[in-house]
């Protein structure tokens, strides 16, 4: 998970690594030096000696949900974005259980300055930044978590882009809702259901979706080529959004990237204009060696990510 200047990498294991700017405490790490450029281990002391289940980034914060359900917040925000309360813009903290404490936290997501967690239940609780209706009404800051009112569905997933929230039922049913602004026509031009979802993931201004069956769908803001191609689909297992710009790695082990590229987080391939529209980038994986493949990709602001694991093939 990327925010504005820091990275935080979750292990299966649980625990919790982060790199980028830390000077104002939004990594749990000690705010001195300013930043740091290798991944650096948070001790779970941060979060009451508890390991990590999920994690989010916002524009210039982060959120962790422990093992135990516990939600800790760490770093600066001016409308909301610790979900402590009103008025609190800097803190390392706990937050507050403001839903049913028998429910556990089944997903998290946040925006540059919101986020959202859903419960076991299907019940979706929000803070930060909801003046564009992304954490439902009243449109307004929202200082502490609050339940998002008059869901007509059980919510399994959620994803937050810049000014929106998506919200996804179980893949069978077909049910979703955008919350917020329209701009982008990101309400719009959403499709009737999204029936049979595998992944969803969403950038500032737009949602990508893939389906169990490998069908893959955008719509949103476009104007930097964030949707890709309209082109034969090369067959993607897995695809995820950053600030502008979309990565997918595809059923051959090849890593695709379109949209917003003026920071190089879509290869060396460019328009006048800094973005990849119209095609998209292969990125070139040569330089891990025959014996790996990749095996995940992740995407932040302007930052693009792949890992890959050791293989036992032997090359030919």
């Amino acid at each position: 998970m990327s925010g504005g200047n820091h990275t935080l990498v979750l292990l299966e294991s649980g625990q919790l690594f982060v790199s980028g700017r830390i000077s104002d405490g939004r990594a749990g790490l000690p705010s001195s030096p300013d930043s740091i450029t290798k991944f650096s281990e948070v001790p779970t002391s941060a979060f009451g000696g508890s390991k990590v289940k999920l994690c989010s980034a916002l524009w210039e914060a982060s959120v962790v949900v422990t093992n135990d359900n516990e939600v800790y917040t760490f770093g600066v925000g001016s409308k909301g974005e610790l979900g402590t309360g009103k008025g609190v813009k800097e803190l390392s903290l706990r937050l507050e259980k403001l839903w049913p404490n028998d429910e556990h936290i089944v997903d998290l997501s946040s925006g540059m300055g919101h986020t959202v967690i859903v419960l076991s239940n299907g019940d979706v609780y929000g803070w930060g930044n909801g003046r564009k209706g992304q954490l439902g009404a009243p449109n307004e800051i929202v200082w502490q978590p609050r339940q998002v009112q008059n869901q007509s569905f059980r919510v399994a997933r959620a994803v937050c882009g810049r000014d929106f929230s998506y919200l996804v039922g179980e893949p069978g049913h077909g049910q979703h809702a955008i919350l917020g602004s329209d701009k982008w026509k990101i309400r719009s031009n959403a499709p009737s259901s999204n029936l049979g979802w595998n992944q969803v993931t969403a950038s500032w201004g737009s949602v990508f979706t893939l389906s169990t069956t490998g069908k893959f769908h955008a719509w949103g803001r476009n104007d930097y080529g964030q949707l890709g191609p309209e082109k034969p689909q090369l067959g993607f297992t897995h695809v995820i959004a950053g600030s502008e710009h979309a990565i997918a790695l595809t059923e051959s082990g090849t890593v695709v990237v379109w949209g917003w590229g003026d920071h190089g987080n879509c290869g060396p391939r460019i328009n006048s204009q800094d973005n990849v529209k119209g095609w998209w980038n292969e990125i070139d994986t040569c330089r891990f060696g025959k014996s790996h493949k990749v095996v995940g990709i992740a995407a932040g602001c302007a930052t693009t990510f792949a890992w890959t694991e050791e293989t036992n093939d032997q090359p030919s």
